[in-house]
Parts: structure tokens; sequence; C-alpha cells
């Protein structure tokens, strides 16, 4: 069947080249509407979902956005052109920062390209998007991801207790800094000791504190 008839003057290159010129302008919404009409045609083009994604994002349509580019830089991936991939969601975290999945997907194939200490990095970044208090369930899960990545980390340790502790999950919180005050090496005793006392003000957290500052 025939999308588009003789009579529809359908021109894939001329609407291509519109679209890109309307980019260029910066007229995001006209170069949508040209790459929407190249995409009844060709749905799962690569090329065409590519260029579409950073026009959806300056629109604000952040959904559309997201599809578009997890699509192209899925099939890229699949094609063995990982960088082109990254690049993609690179593109899409610096276009939607708040984008939770963006930072997600960006972070997991940079360590599946073997690269923990830019993923490490792309982490770091992504949490200074999402500590608002509407944001604590996608912090919850970059924290975890993180430490995943490195166990050690200790400041992500004592952000993701305090975190959970703000999530009615108070006791998981508590464990997590009673371990890390009691691994060996541990540094920022203080800070654990004064982040149990946040979570739960008793007089035994107090005194934990306490001896903590004066030992310090």
């Amino acid at each position: 069947m025939r999308l588009f008839r003789r009579h529809d003057d359908y021109d894939r290159t001329r609407l291509l080249r519109e679209a890109r010129d309307a980019q260029r302008r910066g007229r995001h919404r006209n170069a949508i509407r040209h790459l929407r009409r190249i995409l009844v045609v060709e749905p799962n083009s690569v090329e065409i979902h590519g260029s579409i994604a950073p026009s959806l994002a300056v629109r604000g349509l952040e959904f559309c956005a997201w599809e578009s580019y997890r699509r192209a830089a899925s099939a890229c991936f699949r094609d063995g052109k990982k960088q082109l991939a990254l690049d993609l969601y690179r593109d899409a975290t610096r276009r939607m920062p708040r984008h939770f999945e963006a930072w997600q997907a960006r972070a997991a194939l940079e360590r599946r390209m073997g690269r923990d200490a830019q993923a490490k990095r792309s982490l770091e970044c992504a949490l200074k998007r999402f500590r608002r208090r509407s944001s604590r369930y996608p912090l919850i899960a970059l924290l975890r991801q993180l430490i995943e990545l490195d166990p050690s980390d200790s400041d992500a340790l004592v952000e993701l207790a305090f975190v959970l502790s703000k999530t009615d999950q108070k006791q998981e919180a508590l464990l997590i800094l009673t371990r890390l005050a009691e691994s060996p090496g541990s540094t920022g005793l203080r800070r654990v000791r004064r982040t149990q006392w946040r979570i739960e003000p008793s007089l035994v957290h107090s005194w934990l504190w306490l001896r903590a500052a004066i030992a310090c």
C-alpha cells in the first residue's frame, strides 16, 4: 500500500533538506513537521529518529524525544556503532538534563564499553539534577548504580542512606550507615554519625556523634 501518491508531492530529499535548514535557523517546529512526514513512510529510520530527537527535546516534547533517541541509539549499538550510540545518549542528557532514563542509559553503555571512569563521572553529574524532593526515587536508583560501580564511595553511601530515610526506608538507611561506620579504614566517620542522628535523633546516636567529633 502506498502511503503517498504522486500528487502528494512526497520528496524525501527535499523534506530532509528543509528540516535541516529549519534546525539551523532554530525553527524546530518546522523541522519536526518535515521529519515526521518522512517517519510516516520510514517509521524505523535510524537517521530520521536521530535527526528529529534534538528538535523534539528543544520543543519540550521529552517523551517523544527520548523514544527517538532510544530507538536510534539501540539500532546503532546493534550495528556495532557503539560510539555513535553513546553520542546520542550524551546529546539526550545535554538537552534533557532531568530525564532519568537518558542518564541511566548513558552510564550503562559507558560501562559496557569498559569506560567505568566515564560512567562514574556521568552518574555524579546526573545526581545534581535529581536532588529535588520530587525526584527522590530516581536519585536512589542513580546512587545505587554509582555504588555498584564503586562500592567504596562513602559519600554516595551516606547520601543514599539519607534519601532512603526520606522515603520510609529508615531501617535500610541505618543499616548502610552502621556498616559504613564499622568498615575498616572508614573515612568521614563524623559525617556518618551526624547522618545517623539526623535520621534517628536518639541518645545513642547523639553519643556516637559526639564521640566521633571528639576523636576527629
